[in-house]
């Protein structure tokens, strides 16, 4: 029996388990149970707060410099430095670290896209480029410090528009979520917007239950931000 690693790092239990669900989904063969998945929650980490300030400031300040302005810059450097803290805590959990385990970069931006297609406009699509920066930064560094690619972990970066709540709308089949807030999401699935009080039967019924290998399809094909990061997974698997 081998074990694989999956650190995540989310906004909070909800979005984890959300993205938890969509891992095994996609890495579990359920023809082979001979690889164990075995994820940490590294709960000190965050990058919200570097996307909501890189978000704002470009809003604010109609920066059109969104990969190599200053916000894009520090922007960058602060991820970086949650990658390494949340590397060490990662480490600290389990152990040596291998390159078949991964690294789930997540949040969400709280921006609400009016389509589809909005993500790939301007720094909305930018935040994806300056997170990978961030990661070949991280791979930089901890090179230097004598890592071989061997015992260092596959980094994955999802940033979700609005919420992580549009993979569970697309699962569900519901009505497209495109122009809702945050909030009116949370209400429309769960029936609460404050999910410290939603209780685990009741995010499993209302949401995990329909995150399943054949829902997969459905978030891909309607939530763009879902596509890279279910193929890197599926390539993984």
């Amino acid at each position: 029996m081998t074990e694989r690693n999956i650190g995540i790092i989310g906004d909070g239990g909800t979005d984890r388990a959300i993205f938890k669900k969509i891992c095994e989904c996609i890495l579990s063969d359920p023809n082979d149970d001979s690889c164990t998945l075995i994820f940490t929650e590294l709960k000190r980490q965050t990058i919200h707060d570097y996307v909501d300030r890189y978000c704002k400031e470009i809003r604010k300040t109609n920066d059109v410099c969104y990969l190599t302005g200053e916000q894009a810059s520090q922007f960058r450097k602060s991820v970086t430095n949650t990658l390494y803290a949340a590397f060490s805590e990662f480490e600290s959990e389990i152990g040596v670290i291998n390159n078949k385990d991964i690294l789930l970069l997540t949040t969400d931006s709280e921006t609400v896209l009016a389509n589809p297609d909005d993500y790939f406009r301007d720094w909305r699509f930018s935040i994806s480029k300056i997170l990978w920066g961030s990661i070949e930064e991280f791979y930089r560094a901890k090179a230097r410090d004598g890592y071989a690619h061997e015992y260092l972990p596959f980094v994955i970066p999802v940033v979700t528009f609005p919420s992580t709540e549009t993979f569970v709308v697309a699962a569900k089949d519901m009505i497209k979520n495109y122009g809702k807030k945050p909030s009116e999401l949370k209400q429309a699935l769960y029936g609460t917007t404050n999910l410290q009080t939603l209780r685990e039967e009741d995010l499993k019924a209302k949401a995990l239950d329909f995150i399943t290998p054949d829902s997969i399809s459905k978030i891909f094909k309607d939530v763009p931000e879902s596509r890279a990061f279910i193929q890197m997974l599926s390539f993984g698997r």
